[in-house]
């Protein structure tokens, strides 16, 4: 059975993407996850707490799928496209949860320190990155740079195939992770 918390987080999640989160009332909120209005401020102080929760929330669902997608060792290449080819799948998969989490991005209600745990998240790609970086695999390039251009890229892909759900996602996963590849590759295959 599901708690509580997560059972406001994920009523929140779908509140918020009907109704937007500024226009979304805790006491809908509760009422709609079966709770006491009380109840949902027994796990967060505020509805600003509860905007970060589900942030966050939507952060490691989105994290943990394309971690699962990327192979654990082997070339950066492969392990890269892996995560590419996963961020834009848990997308595509959850197209009301990505839109929810491109506007809650660009929410000033998201703290220094919830966009900093959200990063944390994503250690694993962050970490793969450096390593190719130091060994020459990639351009050395301000990792906040890097990750802008990746964020944008990806999200090209993913809006291409929300707006054309017939296309072939695989080719496009594909075919966008080696435009970016080649934009950032010091070597071809990420030997």
């Amino acid at each position: 059975m599901i708690d509580k918390r997560a059972k406001l987080i994920e009523t929140a999640i779908r509140l918020f993407h009907e109704r937007g989160f500024w226009d979304t009332p805790t006491a809908l909120i509760a009422r709609e996850a079966g709770v006491a209005n009380g109840t949902l401020f027994n796990y967060f102080p505020s509805k600003a707490a509860l905007v970060e929760a589900v942030y966050l929330s939507l952060k490691q669902s989105w994290a943990t799928h394309l971690q699962a997608a990327a192979p654990p060792s082997g070339k950066a290449h492969d392990r890269l496209a892996g995560y590419w080819s996963g961020a834009i799948d848990w997308a595509r998969t959850h197209p009301d949860r990505y839109a929810l989490l491109g506007q809650l991005k660009l929410s000033d209600e998201i703290g220094d320190g919830a966009r900093a745990h959200g990063i944390d998240m994503f250690g694993a790609t962050l970490e793969l990155i450096g390593e190719a970086m130091t060994g020459g695999v990639i351009r050395p390039v301000d990792p906040a740079l890097l990750k802008a251009l990746a964020e944008a890229q990806i999200g090209a892909a993913i809006d291409f195939l929300l707006a054309h759900p017939d296309a072939p996602a695989d080719d496009i996963a594909r075919t966008s992770f080696g435009i970016f590849w080649r934009g950032i590759a010091l070597t071809p295959s990420g030997d």
